[in-house]
């Protein structure tokens, strides 16, 4: 397999949306551009952003804005504003996916975009964000690309993917952007978004880890899921979770835990220096409380290559003591 390195503004500018949430979590990686950019937008489109971050319920937007436009064919080429417009092509983009949304939640992005996202966009264009990531961004990004790609091309990283899930081997992309801190996103296709700060192995963390999303059909595992979503630990641990971890059901809580399992276990395969159970416990402030009990699984059985992922999914939550 061949990881690729890539760059795109169009998923650069859905970034840096999550700053002008004004939510600190956000502002304390990007202090200097809160301040040269949020006092040069409108009132009523601030307004507007918080309308959105209240009813959605947190302020993570960039996922879902990066997932949406990334279903859209030629999506770093094309106008990021006419995109946003197109959302009878992204609905039908995004139900061609394995990522499931109802129409309600389509309804209530869309109608955000229109009120909120295109004017913000706008805002933020007219007040030179473009051409402050040309002039200081960009450069630094192309830098690391070129380092990141050696780097990557060091680990078959696709022989140990294929153990557990069917996997199109010919390329993958990393985008790598200046404003996606403190996040690495799974975007559809072979493709995840992470940050140019981020260390070699970090990134490499990120695609091992996102290349797994999502773990398994939703359908086929729903009751193995509640069997775990109604464990009192799995509950409190996802009650207590940070606001900021950005998982907002139960089952894409669990199926987190999964994934993180998954991306560990591949990174020793491949030989990274990680104590596993040190990082389980201080990641995402010590809530992934699943992972241990896969990762300890995936050592101990070994997946049968006849076996889908779903079935040995669910012989783990048969068989295991919690």
């Amino acid at each position: 397999m061949k990881i690729f390195t890539n760059i795109s503004y169009n998923l650069e500018i859905l970034s840096f949306v999550n700053v002008m949430t004004a939510d600190k979590y956000y502002i304390n990686f990007h202090e200097d551009l809160f301040e040269k950019y949020y006092p040069m937008i409108s009132d009523k489109t601030k307004k507007n952003i918080n309308s959105l971050v209240k009813e959605q319920g947190y302020s993570m937007l960039s996922p879902t804005l990066t997932l949406f436009i990334s279903s859209l064919t030629n999506f770093c080429e094309r106008n990021i504003i006419e995109m946003l417009k197109s959302q009878s092509e992204i609905e039908s983009s995004m139900n061609k996916t394995p990522y499931i949304f109802t129409k309600e939640a389509f309804d209530f992005y869309f109608r955000y975009f229109d009120s909120t996202l295109i004017p913000l966009i706008n805002e933020l264009e007219q007040a030179g964000l473009h051409s402050y990531w040309q002039e200081n961004k960009l450069v630094h990004i192309k830098e690391r690309c070129e380092n990141i790609d050696r780097y990557l091309a060091k680990y078959r990283i696709e022989d140990f993917i294929n153990q557990f899930r069917e996997f199109d081997c010919s390329e993958f992309t990393v985008y790598l952007g200046s404003f996606v801190k403190p996040h690495g996103i799974k975007l559809c296709g072979n493709n995840i978004l992470s940050d140019y700060s981020y260390t070699d192995k970090n990134i490499l963390s990120n695609v091992a880890h996102e290349v797994f999303h999502p773990a398994f059909d939703f359908d086929i595992v729903k009751p193995h899921l509640n069997v775990l979503a109604e464990k009192t630990w799995v509950k409190k641990a996802f009650e207590n979770q940070s606001p900021n971890s950005g998982y907002y059901s139960i089952e894409g809580f669990i199926e987190e835990h999964i994934v993180e399992a998954l991306g560990i276990y591949v990174l020793i395969q491949l030989g990274v220096d990680i104590n596993p159970i040190e990082y389980f416990k201080v990641h995402d402030e010590g809530s992934h409380v699943l992972s241990p009990y896969f990762y300890d699984y995936l050592n101990k059985v070994k997946k049968n290559p006849s076996q889908t992922f779903e079935d040995y999914f669910i012989k783990f939550v048969g068989e295991i003591n919690f």
